[in-house]
């Protein structure tokens, strides 16, 4: 049974402590300790039946843990990344791991320094919908790629401020189209070349962004924004054509997240009549947390590997960096 301590008890915080309770994570880990903020790291802690510390350092002395499931604000990831993996525990930490390559770099050291398994939490490579969509291009179903298209789309998070601030998140970029960037990394592998368009808002963050990824054969546009008004639904869209066949899906959950998904998920095979493609619903959030303390357990690499993670981080900085001078930037 692998112990794990939680830094953080904000909204994806809760979204761990729920996949948690997921029978097959429950037979392998279990959070014993809740480490953040006093006020709604008590209630995580309540909520989970263990205690809460403001500290990783008391909870060592306390308790102990193998393993730290980080899911702080963005440009606190490094910190505790560091001071888990120089405790010697296993890290798991949310996306974005990190706002530099460099950042990166000094985490990842620290974790291999140290012996310690190191994952990102890319949850969009666990959740049923978009893992059979990358499945089926992979095997080749659609036949040779012509264009990928994906979108996600919200309002502004409710839950925090500290999204504003370029320098803590990154803006929309960084924390959102990471996700759509990495699930296109997954299946086409690093791209050639990088070219973005959006909006900076007035505090500094590219929230509305469209990034154009090429590849030798193939090419693909990611948008995100954090910018939609109103009550406008969360919203997650693919579109992929091939010479065999193309894929429509969408997704509309409510403002913020709320509610239950509303979903389309059709495939068009060539010179056929188009049919349901949706996929047996999941828990990511389950998935991508026990197959982590697996490769705890097991002592085999991760499934998403730092490297890929790397990789996926160079692109969202070439991105920014395309934002900021117009220009196409190679990778």
């Amino acid at each position: 049974m692998i112990r794990v301590a939680l830094k953080g008890s904000g909204y994806i915080a809760d979204c761990h402590i729920n996949a948690f309770q997921n029978e097959e994570v429950k037979n392998i880990g279990k959070i014993v300790a809740v480490v953040g903020h006093p006020g709604s790291g008590m209630k995580a802690a309540a909520r989970v039946g263990c205690r809460f510390f403001e500290t990783l350092e008391e909870a060592e002395t306390e308790v102990g843990f193998d393993a730290v499931d980080i899911c702080t604000p963005t440009f606190t990831h490094e910190e505790y990344t560091v001071k888990a993996a120089n405790m010697g525990k296993h890290v798991f930490c949310e996306k974005p791991l990190a706002l530099s390559v460099e950042a990166f770099d000094r985490m990842y050291d620290a974790c291999k320094k140290n012996n310690v398994k190191f994952m990102a939490a890319q949850v969009l490579r666990y959740m049923s919908d978009f893992t059979r969509i990358a499945d089926v291009i992979r095997a080749g179903t659609l036949g040779r790629i012509h264009m990928y298209s994906s979108k996600r789309l919200s309002q502004h998070p409710a839950w925090s401020t500290w999204q504003r601030d370029p320098e803590k998140s990154g803006g929309g970029l960084y924390d959102i189209n990471v996700h759509d960037i990495d699930l296109a990394y997954s299946v086409f592998g690093m791209p050639k070349s990088v070219y973005a368009v959006g909006w900076k808002s007035p505090s500094g963050c590219w929230n509305h962004v469209a990034t154009s990824l090429k590849w030798e054969d193939v090419q693909a546009v990611c948008e995100c924004s954090l910018e939609m008004t109103g009550d406008f639904p969360f919203t997650a869209e693919i579109i992929v054509t091939g010479d065999k066949g193309s894929i429509d899906f969408i997704s509309k959950a409510g403002a913020n997240i709320k509610g239950e998904r509303r979903i389309s998920s059709r495939l068009y095979p060539a010179g056929s009549e188009g049919e349901d493609f949706k996929a047996p619903d999941n828990d990511g959030f389950a998935d991508e947390i026990r197959v982590f303390l697996e490769a705890v357990i097991n002592d085999t690499e991760p499934p998403v590997r730092p490297e890929e993670s790397r990789d996926v981080l160079k692109i969202i900085v070439a991105s920014h960096k395309s934002l900021e001078t117009g220009q196409v930037i190679e990778l």
